[in-house]
């Protein structure tokens, strides 16, 4: 089920065998030619607010949570309450304020907060959102208003998933991002990091000093998160393991066809 919160409507998608129902929850009424395959409701017609409509259409349709939240923009509702798994999306229409709502509310229990806008305003606030327990963090956006997004927030993240496809960090930097895994200086509980690189890479300027071990291209590995994410796990070829003192592996794994270079890291458990 997805529920899309948008300024003035609130809709929710249902999939049911292969058979898509939307159903619409409209503030302030709808207009005559609107397509008859919609339905929608109003606090009029139905007698219901917006958090009582969710809580009927969860109890009708027997689904246990929401898994996909859009926030379009700041609506006249208040449905927060409702989430329990939840898919969390910041759209360009937010403002600030409504955005960073339900990121506190719903960050603990979501399984992908992704930010198509920064609604922090300062460094220090938004520090504070990376500080908190997140499961798969994918920051959209690469325009950061108010400050620049460094290596400092990528070691402070306290994210199982992070992806920074969008978000612009150096070759110089991601090198010293490795380095400072290894000296057990970043977030403990990464498993994941998703990083594009505008720079030519090659294994001296991404792995140097880090005594990178090469694994065969030929060979394929499976590599499981502890929880599930937006996959269970992900399988690659290749790559370059390197080991910190205590026993602790990663792999990175790098890749440009057409545009930037992926660049994954992987801390096995």
């Amino acid at each position: 089920m997805i529920l899309l919160v948008a300024r003035d409507y609130l809709c929710i998608v249902d999939w049911r065998d292969e058979k898509l129902v939307t159903l619409c929850f409209d503030t302030k009424g709808v207009s005559a030619h609107i397509k008859t395959r919609y339905r929608w409701f109003t606090h009029e017609n139905t007698g219901l607010t917006a958090t009582q409509w969710v809580e009927r259409i969860l109890d009708v349709t027997n689904c246990e949570s929401i898994d996909h939240l859009d926030l379009c923009g700041d609506p006249q509702l208040e449905t927060f309450g409702q989430e329990t798994k939840l898919n969390l999306n910041t759209d360009f229409g937010c403002s600030y304020d409504f955005a960073k709502k339900p990121l506190e509310i719903l960050s603990a229990v979501t399984t992908e907060v992704k930010l198509y806008i920064i609604p922090f305003e300062t460094r220090e606030e938004f520090q504070t959102f990376l500080k908190s327990n997140l499961n798969y963090l994918n920051i959209q956006s690469s325009t950061f208003t108010k400050f620049k997004f460094t290596l400092d927030d990528v070691l402070i993240t306290n994210a199982l998933k992070l992806n920074l496809k969008h978000a612009k960090l150096t070759l110089k930097e991601l090198n010293l991002f490795f380095k400072n895994w290894m000296r057990k200086k970043c977030d403990s509980r990464l498993e994941h990091l998703i990083v594009s690189a505008y720079e030519t890479v090659n294994a001296r300027n991404l792995l140097g000093g880090l005594k990178a071990v090469p694994f065969p291209r030929d060979r394929e590995r499976r590599f499981i998160y502890s929880k599930q994410l937006d996959f269970s796990s992900r399988s690659f070829s290749g790559g370059y393991d390197i080991s910190r003192a205590d026993g602790k592996k990663a792999t990175i794994t790098y890749a440009g066809y057409s545009g930037p270079t992926v660049i994954n890291f992987y801390v096995w458990p």
